[in-house]
């Protein structure tokens, strides 16, 4: 089950890769103006100015964001600059079509003794077609200065890549159901053994499939997070950075494995070696799940299992004992319970759970072997 689970970790890993190379590059540094007017997160950019050079006092930009476009194929344009123009300005094509304008923002901020103003314009661009387009500003002025400029934009160049909203959200869905064909894959043996037998050859707790969605959901859902942060930014539902998505994933990723090495490791059994009968230690299980108001799911000659009946101010959902019988002892083991909601911190409780069957083990021992 392991190596199944690891390969399902290794896929979806694989099927994060191609999906965030579908936002493309960035446009690189020396491409962009040295002005605090053009967005970071822009993939080509262009600086507008005044016909005169004496006049070209307003830092003025037109571009269109990395990562684009967004739903219905439609891109965001935005006209940045660090004065108001003397009216909200029309951006064209090169045909004469106007881009719908969606709004406009301003901020202003002090520092060093200096006011810095930006504001900014956003229009909808709706390309019928892959191909060349140049955009460019009319009626754009600051204090009865004119000012234009050309914006290029190549419609389908790798930083502009069209992905369609609904094959990003078909492939997150699908990421979503290989791992669950992963897991069914890799315990459709482990659901069908003997439980006491599985135990006492391979030392381990088996899971069906969903016993490994409670017992790893978290390192799951951490590897799932910079896949679903990729899909929104993909489909424009909101702007992340991929210096955001690469600390995100290499956060989630080393901390998802280390989890998942920790839960595996928890399923496997402590060994106690007794001379104790079955019939015996049986018999101790039901004083015990008496004493500490167990509930038993599950006793026969080779196994049981019982699981703790919290109060509601307990730290924990839960755990379940787990006891198999073998020649000349037991296998003991603790969890939290599979059956309830998922955790991976018991906060001491399986311990406590394992010492105790174990403490009692031992002092009947020493009551069955000490003198009259």
């Amino acid at each position: 089950m392991e190596r199944v689970i690891r390969c399902g970790f290794g896929l979806l890993l694989a099927l994060i890769l191609p999906i965030w190379n579908a936002q493309g590059e960035q446009a690189p540094a020396d491409d962009l103006p040295d002005f605090n007017v053009v967005p970071e997160n822009a993939a080509r950019a262009v600086l507008l100015h005044a016909a005169t050079p004496e006049c070209d006092t307003v830092h003025c930009s037109l571009s269109i964001e990395a990562g684009q476009p967004r739903a219905r194929g439609d891109y965001e344009i935005v006209l940045s600059s660090n004065q108001y123009a003397d009216r909200t300005p029309t951006v064209v094509t090169e045909e004469g079509s106007p881009l719908t304008w969606l709004r406009s923002t301003s901020s202003e901020s002090w520092s060093n003794g200096m006011d810095t103003r930006i504001c900014r314009h956003f229009y909808r661009f709706s390309p019928a077609k892959k191909g060349e387009y140049r955009l460019l500003c009319r009626d754009l002025s600051f204090d009865g200065v004119a000012y234009d400029g050309v914006l290029m934009i190549h419609v389908g160049a790798p930083e502009l890549n069209a992905v369609p909203s609904f094959l990003l959200w078909v492939a997150g869905i699908g990421c979503l159901l290989l791992v669950e064909v992963f897991i069914r894959i890799g315990c459709r043996n482990e659901a069908r053994v003997d439980t006491a037998d599985f135990i006492r050859r391979h030392r381990r707790l088996p899971l069906n499939a969903e016993g490994v969605w409670a017992h790893y959901l978290l390192p799951i859902m951490l590897l799932y997070l910079p896949l679903f942060m990729v899909i929104i930014t993909l489909t424009g539902m909101v702007s992340i950075s991929t210096s955001a998505l690469l600390w995100t994933s290499g956060v989630c990723v080393p901390v998802a494995f280390i989890l998942f090495r920790l839960q595996y490791r928890r399923l496997f059994f402590r060994w106690r070696k007794t001379v104790l009968p079955p019939e015996r230690i049986d018999a101790l299980l039901r004083e015990l799940a008496e004493q500490y108001d167990w509930t038993i799911d599950h006793m026969d000659r080779d196994f049981f299992v019982a699981h703790t009946r919290p109060a509601w101010w307990s730290a924990t959902w839960g755990e379940q004992i787990f006891v198999a019988h073998d020649s000349g002892g037991i296998w003991i083991n603790s969890i939290n319970d599979l059956g309830k909601r998922s955790s991976i911190v018991s906060f001491g409780y399986t311990r406590r759970n394992i010492r105790r069957v174990t403490e009692a083990i031992a002092a009947l021992e020493k009551d069955t072997h000490s003198p009259i």
